[in-house]
């Protein structure tokens, strides 16, 4: 298991840390349902392209870890271009194992989109990134964790989703808020 690092660094236990699967899998599960909700909303949507992106979009983590932006801190001011140039590397990596021109290269249009996040899919799935964060903290809580431990994270998340201008986005923020407040 690959833990999500950012969640040790803000003072959940090791055994209780959410794993980089767990997340992408969250993620895919959030992306799906919000697409299918601006859909319903009218607005045209590649689904596809948005779980391809959603599955994707941490799979350098399976290579490089979790590197939580806490621990960036200590890099100074190139700790996030250092983290950036390793992901890059890795997913470098990771596309070269795949023979398949074709595929190697739809894949890195993938991953290009996604860090991107211009397209309405790559947005989505930068939204369903923020959401897991918000339902995780969600569940921390309701594990024990004390409110003030993620409060920081939680209002920082929050405010980055406050901007979108996804409906669907918006009604999952708002379940959240109340799931938030009720514990």
């Amino acid at each position: 298991m690959i833990p999500r690092s950012g969640w040790i660094s803000h003072g959940i236990n090791l055994d209780e840390v959410e794993s980089v699967a767990d997340h992408s899998f969250a993620t895919s599960a959030l992306a799906m349902l919000v697409a299918d909700g601006e859909v319903a909303h009218g607005r045209r949507i590649n689904v596809e392209r948005v779980l391809r992106l959603a599955l994707l979009h941490d799979l350098a983590e399976t290579l490089t870890f979790d590197i939580s932006k806490s621990y960036l801190q200590y890099l100074g001011d190139r700790g996030e271009a250092i983290k950036d140039e390793l992901e890059i590397s890795a997913w470098g990596y990771i596309i070269k194992s795949i023979h398949d021109d074709s595929i190697r290269s739809k894949y890195g249009a993938l991953h290009s989109e996604f860090n991107a996040e211009e397209t309405l899919e790559s947005q989505i799935v930068h939204a369903a990134d923020r959401l897991d964060i918000l339902f995780q903290i969600i569940e921390y809580r309701r594990r024990g964790y004390p409110k003030g431990l993620l409060a920081d994270l939680w209002k920082s998340t929050n405010r980055k989703l406050t901007a979108t201008r996804l409906p669907s986005v918006r009604d999952l923020q708002k379940i959240a808020l109340h799931l938030y407040n009720v514990r």
